[in-house]
């Protein structure tokens, strides 16, 4: 992944974590670098079931989560939505333009795209996704899925028309960052002193995006 941008991405992994740490890299790592480029940080935390949430671009994993590419896509697309990469500057999901395309289909992805619009875009990202990556596609693939036509259409314009362009397919190096988050302090001992707090900070050259407040933990139980 390092080789695709300038600044690499920290992941916190619990050491009893329901899957190894390389499929949490391996599966972050799989997606396309404009869409990586607008989350922080990956978390993988142990649970008896498994479900994930974005909390202002930091992805969290509970469970067997963190392998699921689909997961990864659907957090990921979050912070599209919600960061504006998708939409210039607000959410997507609550833009006239995505309820007006919305509006003209009969269905969306699944149940789970019921939730709410957030939801929704997260799970058209999925289609989308898949659709621009997979031989076949997913309308090659499901024979309703003209039902959701417009939805996909819209989250597939914006993508390709985003600053930067094509978040949704591999390509290119990443433009931007998130500001990383500030070091966590460790307490020095008698017999361990602590050591000098890392620099954070994004590299010369590399643009800081701009964050936002949101967490989807209250309804985000995709997994």
């Amino acid at each position: 992944m390092i080789f695709q941008c300038s600044a690499p991405w920290v992941f916190c992994y619990h050491k009893n974590s329901n899957g190894p740490l390389n499929d949490l890299v391996d599966r972050f790592g799989r997606l396309p670098v404009h869409t990586r480029q607008f989350n922080r940080h990956i978390v993988s935390l142990p649970a008896s079931s498994g479900h994930a949430y974005n909390d202002g671009g930091n992805l969290v994993f509970f469970g067997g989560t963190l392998s699921s590419i689909n997961v990864h896509i659907h957090e990921a697309a979050h912070s599209l939505d919600l960061l504006g990469a998708f939409y210039p500057d607000k959410p997507l999901s609550s833009s006239a333009k995505w309820i007006n395309e919305y509006n003209q289909d009969s269905a969306v992805p699944d149940p789970y795209a019921q939730t709410n619009q957030v939801e929704n875009v997260a799970q058209n990202t999925v289609v989308t996704t898949y659709e621009r990556n997979v031989p076949g596609g997913f309308f090659g693939l499901n024979k309703d899925a003209n039902k959701i036509f417009h939805q996909y259409a819209t989250i597939d314009t914006e993508q390709r028309e985003a600053d930067p362009p094509r978040l949704l397919v591999p390509g290119g190096t990443c433009t931007g960052r998130l500001a990383n988050s500030n070091p966590v302090p460790i307490s020095g001992t008698a017999t361990v002193q602590a050591a000098a707090a890392p620099d954070v900070a994004l590299p010369a050259g590399l643009a800081t995006i701009k964050g936002a407040s949101f967490n989807t933990n209250s309804t985000c139980h995709f997994g």
